[in-house]
């Protein structure tokens, strides 16, 4: 049997804004058109809000961790956002995306996560 394999790329933010002005705030430092794409429904009760960024170069989601009803990924409730790339970042690129996201103003701090059988299932 054929498994398909699933590559992506997910960042860690930490931030006490809302995800509105964070998205923002990303667009104006990083050149990016990230927008109000469809929630992330997990269950009846936990709706998690997602910013999408889709061009012929690269595909971006900003996942909001938390909601109402709890965390995302109870792992990491440390974090309040995922930035997550549709495609898998060599060093180099991660190293230049560390750099970029840095500079943005809102952002606290960002940890690379690595992608484990939970989170390929979740965000996969």
């Amino acid at each position: 049997m054929d498994v398909e394999v699933v590559s992506f790329t997910v960042i860690g933010i930490s931030s006490h804004e809302n995800d509105y002005r964070l998205s923002w705030s990303i667009n104006e430092q990083l050149g990016l058109a990230l927008a109000k794409a469809d929630d992330i429904l997990i269950g009846d009760d936990k709706e998690f809000t997602c910013f999408a960024h889709e061009d012929e170069r690269q595909a971006l989601q900003l996942i909001s961790n938390r909601c109402d009803n709890g965390f995302l990924l109870e792992k990491y409730k440390n974090l309040d956002f995922f930035l997550k790339f549709g495609f898998e970042l060599s060093e180099t690129e991660k190293t230049d995306w560390f750099g970029r996201l840095k500079n943005v103003p809102l952002i606290s701090a960002l940890f690379h996560i690595p992608v484990d059988r939970k989170i390929l299932r979740v965000l996969g």
